[in-house]
């Protein structure tokens, strides 16, 4: 991600509630907005802050870094980040760390969409595989995974992606 950032996707995801719906890729210049996405979406997320930190300046300054924000209304309403990771073998993958959507959003397409700007970003850096970890409790998360075509690896909860 480094220093760019900002690039916008809108639209309706069909279900009503959903309208006005932005995905902004956040950039170096988007601490504030950051810091917004986790006040809506995990409140008291400062209180784990180490004294000093500056977490979301280093996260969103380091080039394999991403996030993305959900905006219905321009209002924040989800989010997802995560890593490019180089392998041993020189090729690239792409690991999603989280998506988290505001409760009284949910359901309405916007995991779908922060899903498929993932994909993109993965895409864009030439991975050959996006991944993430979930738990087998998670009945919303499992069937967004599995809706977007997801390989499932069961024992372990992984989806995965071939690109």
């Amino acid at each position: 991600m480094g220093t760019s950032g900002n690039s916008e996707t809108s639209g309706s995801s069909g279900n009503s509630g959903a309208r006005d719906t932005a995905i902004r890729e956040l950039g170096l210049a988007d601490q504030m907005m950051v810091e917004e996405l986790l006040d809506a979406v995990e409140p008291g997320w400062k209180d784990s802050l180490a004294p000093g930190a500056s977490g979301a300046t280093a996260f969103l300054a380091d080039p394999k870094s991403f996030m993305f924000g959900a905006y219905v209304n321009n209002e924040p309403a989800g989010w997802l980040w995560g890593v490019h990771v180089r392998r041993p073998d020189g090729r690239m993958m792409t690991y999603v760390h989280e998506l988290d959507v505001v409760e009284h959003h949910r359901r309405r397409g916007i995991g779908s969409t922060l899903m498929e700007a993932a994909v993109g970003a993965a895409r864009r850096e030439q991975s050959h595989r996006l991944w993430l970890v979930t738990r087998q409790h998670n009945e919303a998360g499992n069937s967004l995974y599995q809706s977007l075509g997801a390989q499932q690896d069961t024992p372990s909860n992984i989806y995965k992606w071939d690109l």
